[in-house]
């Protein structure tokens, strides 16, 4: 188009008026300039307008948890987990609201999964205080929350929880208890507890309070065979070891094709879970 333009200002039919002819000449080099100018984008409009804006960042795929639980109710919940990218947190997707999360997405500061055990997680959520955990004495506490057990649709709960309960205890079954993704005021991410199933139908579940890698205490906890009993039976059992806030306490047993066995433990307070009072919940994986 430019080079058309050119030809144009400088044809002429014939030479005999020099004077319009200079007239010509000069109007024509004006027009080429011009066109030089605009075909090298001054002014920079051109380049704006046929910019193309930068692709929006690819998000990782989420993953469906379809029996997840969550804090403050016993009705399971497909909850969509989406993994943390270089830039973003990861983020729990839930169709309703529950204590500390939002329907919708709610960010985490943390989760932990199993090698070795698919299908099952626990996320955690930034506390609203830094004392979760608290041992008077013993821990600082930490500033995490764990806030949904994810479970997929391959786990379900035992529908004989009794006769489970039962078999795990002539195994003398121990797991790794998880709460709170495992945070310490101090090292990395560790198990928060163990839990061991006696042959009587009891069991104890020590609390670590500390990290194994630096510093540790261990808080023992015991719970009868009727406590036990209570626990894993649909109405739960009610601890008023805190007389200011009794809790609702329930233990699941939760199995998958390959027989493989993970515990749920969880706590709702008496007067309703809340924000501020979420009660708890935790996953224990098999030894």
């Amino acid at each position: 188009m430019s080079s058309l333009r050119t030809r144009r200002a400088f044809h002429r039919p014939c030479c005999r008026n020099p004077e319009p002819l200079m007239k010509r000449t000069v109007s024509g080099w004006l027009a080429l300039a011009t066109i030089t100018l605009a075909g090298c984008g001054g002014g920079g409009s051109d380049d704006a307008a046929s910019s193309t804006p930068a692709p929006a960042p690819v998000l990782p795929a989420a993953t469906a948890y379809q029996n997840s639980l969550t804090l403050g109710s016993v009705a399971p919940q497909s909850l969509s987990f989406v993994p943390a990218t270089s830039t973003a947190n990861a983020m729990l997707t839930s169709p309703v609201a529950a204590p500390l999360l939002a329907a919708g997405n709610t960010p985490l500061v943390s989760s932990h999964f199993q090698s070795g055990v698919a299908g099952a997680g626990i996320a955690c959520v930034s506390a609203p205080t830094d004392r979760i955990g608290t041992v008077t004495g013993v821990n600082a506490g930490v500033n995490i929350k764990s806030i949904a057990i994810l479970l997929d649709q391959t786990w379900t709960a035992s529908p004989t929880p009794a006769a489970t309960w039962t078999a795990l205890g002539s195994a003398a079954a121990t797991f790794d208890g998880w709460e709170n993704c495992g945070a310490k005021a101090e090292g990395s991410p560790s198990p928060s507890s163990t839990l061991i199933v006696h042959t009587d139908g009891s069991f104890t579940d020590n609390v670590f309070n500390g990290n194994p890698s630096t510093t540790v205490s261990i808080v023992d906890q015991g719970f009868t065979a009727p406590q036990a009993t209570s626990m894993l039976s649909d109405a739960g059992y009610t601890d008023f070891s805190q007389a200011s806030n009794p809790q609702l306490i329930r233990l699941k047993i939760y199995q998958n094709a390959a027989r493989q066995t993970i515990l749920v433990e969880q706590s709702i307070p008496s007067s309703g879970a809340t924000n501020k009072n979420p009660g708890f919940v935790a996953i224990y994986y098999p030894r």
